[in-house]
């Protein structure tokens, strides 16, 4: 695919899904992107917990007036995708599903009750001609400890991940990382992605002294510590959303916070370069773990056979065998005075009976013996995998 166009590797994908297509359905694999939108723009999800400034941020790109509702309380509790378009227009649940990019067509696997909280804006900003925006409800802590939801929240973030081509993760200093939603998230939702997080302390223009500053930072990287379990922790980026009259009442310089600001809305610049590499990441891990998928189930079902083959050749020997035995007790011991020259005496078909229900009591109970086994070997099986 070197030296091909943009809308030519974009086809090339989507052809090459299709070729495989079958053969995923034929070993119960889904891919990540099953289609790509030939001209379609990057996508960006901001997560983080609730008040961490992810609206904030979404509205001082796309400029006035404010998309999103912003506060210190949770605001909002849906996903909300921020499209580009000419006519203005909120769409809600089911109904936004039409319009979203080819690429999330999968996102409906995620049931009727996280399609209630998806949400689409349809907005006429610049910004958006380059790069589809993604929010999420904050992460919180519910009275009794833990977060309860009437969706799966991490299989959501998790596939909204995955498509997106950059994943930032804003934590505020109030709460760097101790929310149980944000510590499942972190540890579960984004493994095998990490190339796309970015981590970000926001809010770094609210510290009061680099007193304050270095104890949140430590806590955060303490916190990424214990969940990511890593050696090398991702880059924290250190950044805040300028506001009127900023530099003149912050209580710390911010001349430090400016640099990773700058990264942060070059990286944003670059999404659609990022946009190839992400699609070429997906591509490569669908087509491998696709591979391991089909050999693995491959495997399982070539063992499955020569059970059944192996069953199937003791069943045959047990039904000779018990024909054998059966008759030659009949004849011989249960059965006196059998007379082989009589055709329909009674002792004759008194035989054949006895014959036959000895024989069918031994083939019943190698059939049950064989489907106990393979049922035992197929769950073995089925766990494994």
């Amino acid at each position: 695919m070197f030296g091909c166009g943009t809308r030519d590797i974009e086809t090339g994908v989507n052809r090459l899904y299709r070729t495989f297509k079958t053969t995923a359905e034929r070993y119960h694999y889904t891919f990540q992107r099953p289609e790509i939108t030939v001209g379609g723009r990057p996508s960006a999800v901001f997560l983080g917990n609730h008040s961490s400034g992810k609206s904030t941020v979404i509205n001082h790109l796309l400029g006035d007036p404010p998309v999103q509702d912003t506060g210190v309380a949770p605001t909002d509790d849906r996903f909300t995708v921020i499209l580009f378009g000419e006519v203005e227009q909120d769409y809600y649940g089911p109904a936004a599903v039409g319009q979203l990019p080819a690429e999330f067509a999968n996102i409906v696997a995620m049931g009727p009750a996280f399609l209630q909280h998806l949400q689409v804006k349809v907005r006429n900003r610049p910004y958006l001609k380059h790069v589809n925006l993604i929010d999420s409800p904050g992460m919180i802590d519910t009275a009794e400890g833990h977060a309860t939801r009437s969706y799966d929240f991490p299989g959501a973030v998790r596939k909204l991940a995955e498509l997106s081509d950059l994943v930032f993760f804003l934590f505020d200093p109030d709460k760097p990382g101790t929310t149980a939603e944000a510590v499942s998230v972190l540890s579960k939702c984004l493994f095998g992605i990490e190339f796309k997080l970015r981590v970000l302390l926001n809010k770094s223009d609210t510290f009061d002294s680099m007193y304050d500053f270095a104890r949140a930072y430590g806590t955060l990287c303490w916190n990424l510590a214990r969940v990511l379990r890593m050696k090398d922790l991702p880059t924290i980026y250190t950044t805040y959303t300028p506001q009127p009259g900023t530099r003149i009442e912050t209580k710390v310089s911010l001349d430090g916070f400016d640099r990773h600001r700058a990264e942060i809305l070059e990286q944003l610049r670059s999404l659609p370069q990022r946009r190839y590499d992400s699609m070429l990441a997906n591509v490569a891990g669908d087509f491998t773990r696709l591979a391991l998928q089909s050999r693995v189930l491959a495997a399982a079902a070539g063992r499955l056979f020569l059970r059944r083959l192996r069953d199937a050749a003791i069943f045959t020997l047990v039904a000779l065998a018990a024909i054998l035995v059966s008759w030659f007790l009949a004849t011989h011991v249960i059965v006196p005075g059998y007379d082989a020259a009589s055709m329909l005496s009674w002792r004759r078909l008194l035989a054949l009976v006895f014959t036959f229900a000895l024989t069918g009591v031994c083939c019943l109970g190698a059939a049950v013996w064989s489907h106990l086994g393979f049922k035992r070997l197929r769950a073995r099986l089925v766990n494994g995998v």
